[in-house]
């Protein structure tokens, strides 16, 4: 029965820039927990490589199409950890229900469908790797060894056969804060509509995932049970790198709103008026706040206030915003640039929603504070800054053609929204930036 255990989506998995490998796994923010809490027995995936997608890689070069060729097929291949279990089994892309729904089998039936679907083709770019992005993911998590008849146990059903004395758990983001971040979508301010960011398919999930969790074993007869369940509060869409002020606004006043913004990354283009970012903002707020009133329900249930840490980070929007400075470096929750523009940002990485390794030792810092709140546990060594920067490739070797590669796909995803039927690659750079970006269109939900 281990100590910890964490559960949840890609900003528990270690995601960084579309990224996930065994490096960026032993840097996520339940990581860093266990570390600083002495856990030197909790396990992290041994990922062989990474799950189809290196975006930071791949920028080096411009020349990936074999390594994702590759890729697809070394994971169809179901390569097995050399561990029995893993303690972080969180899973990008996850939402609410995914917690008891999605199993190893349940990825696997999903991967059989593809290649009846798509025969060849299923190793080549199309729309599919979203799904093998995650059932490739799924199915290592849960069940490594790719063991006969282990495949049928879901991340809370995991949780429930282990019974570790601390869970925690990120949740939610793709049920509405990707979207509203990622790729600029409006919502009505509200939640629990038909449709939309949070709607009302979105908050029965989340009333669920409170009684499943309110559910789990306790500390019983002597046998140790789940004694504290930490659950992140989601961060306000409008402090998220992605979203920097729009394009026609010039030197728009540094308050708390911009009037205008645009996703600076994404595969769609999207722009939001002050008004509508202020309402992206007010629906996660009210879905935090359905989040703490859920959680009075169950004593062992502690919310980590990650949207007050998170906004204290602010630095895009309010003077007095958090940074963190390292050497010559000043990090924060701007869009990263390095090289052709100057120093900026830092605090997430490149697709501008994941955060960097400075990012997850933030995060991973909020929880210990919890933690020790709760607990009375104090961390033995608190994460480090310096040493989460110095572990970070994306801060301390920015790709050369980032800068670039950005600005370009900028300007084509702009085009494209005036008048798709006109854009054309221009020239080889574009032509290169449009195949990328195609090889990482995975994550968009």
């Amino acid at each position: 029965m281990p100590e910890m255990m964490a559960i949840g989506d890609s900003l528990f998995n270690g995601v960084r820039s579309l990224t996930i490998n065994k490096d960026l796994a032993y840097w996520s923010a339940p990581a860093q927990v266990a570390r600083a809490l002495g856990l030197a027995d909790f396990v992290n995936p041994d990922y062989p490589r990474n799950v189809v997608i290196n975006l930071e890689e791949w920028l080096k070069r411009l020349e990936f199409l074999f390594d994702l060729h590759d890729n697809i097929k070394f994971w169809d291949n179901c390569p097995h950890s050399s561990l029995d279990q893993f303690d972080n089994i969180a899973i990008a892309s996850a939402q609410y229900a995914d917690l008891w729904n999605r199993t190893a089998d349940v990825a696997q039936g999903q991967l059989d469908a593809l290649h009846s679907q798509l025969g060849p083709d299923f190793y080549w770019i199309n729309s599919h790797l979203a799904d093998q992005f995650f059932a490739f993911n799924t199915r290592f998590l849960l069940n490594p060894r790719g063991t006969a008849g282990a495949g049928g146990l879901s991340p809370l059903a995991i949780v429930t056969q282990r019974r570790p004395r601390r869970l925690l758990v990120s949740i939610g983001a793709n049920n509405g804060l990707w979207s509203m971040g990622f790729d600029a979508i409006p919502s009505t301010g509200r939640i629990g509509g038909d449709t939309g960011p949070f709607n009302q398919h979105d908050l029965a999930d989340l009333k669920e995932l409170i009684r499943r969790l309110s559910a789990l074993p306790g500390t019983e007869d002597g046998v140790q049970g789940v004694e504290h369940i930490y659950i992140n509060a989601l961060p306000l869409p409008s402090g998220v790198a992605n979203l920097m002020p729009g394009p026609n606004v010039a030197d728009q006043p540094k308050q708390y709103y911009f009037r205008s913004y645009e996703n600076s990354f994404g595969f769609t283009y999207g722009t939001l008026s002050d008004a509508q970012a202020k309402l992206n903002d007010q629906t996660v707020q009210l879905v935090n706040a359905l989040l703490r009133e859920l959680a009075q329900q169950d004593a062992r249930i502690h919310i980590v206030p990650i949207d007050a840490v998170i906004s204290s980070y602010d630095f895009k929007h309010k003077d007095n915003g958090a940074t963190i400075p390292i050497g010559d470096k000043i990090l924060s929750n701007d869009m990263v640039a390095g090289n052709t523009s100057g120093w900026r940002g830092g605090l997430m990485g490149l697709d501008g929603m994941h955060p960097s390794i400075v990012g997850y030792a933030v995060m991973a810092q909020a929880i210990l504070d919890e933690i020790t709140r709760y607990e009375g546990v104090q961390p033995l060594t608190p994460p480090s800054f310096q040493a989460a920067y110095q572990a970070d490739t994306m801060l301390t070797n920015l790709p050369v053609l980032w800068d670039e590669v950005h600005d370009a796909w900028l300007d084509i995803r702009r085009k494209a929204h005036t008048a798709p039927l006109a854009v054309q690659p221009s020239n080889l750079v574009d032509a290169a930036v449009i195949r990328l970006m195609k090889a990482v269109r995975f994550k968009t939900h």
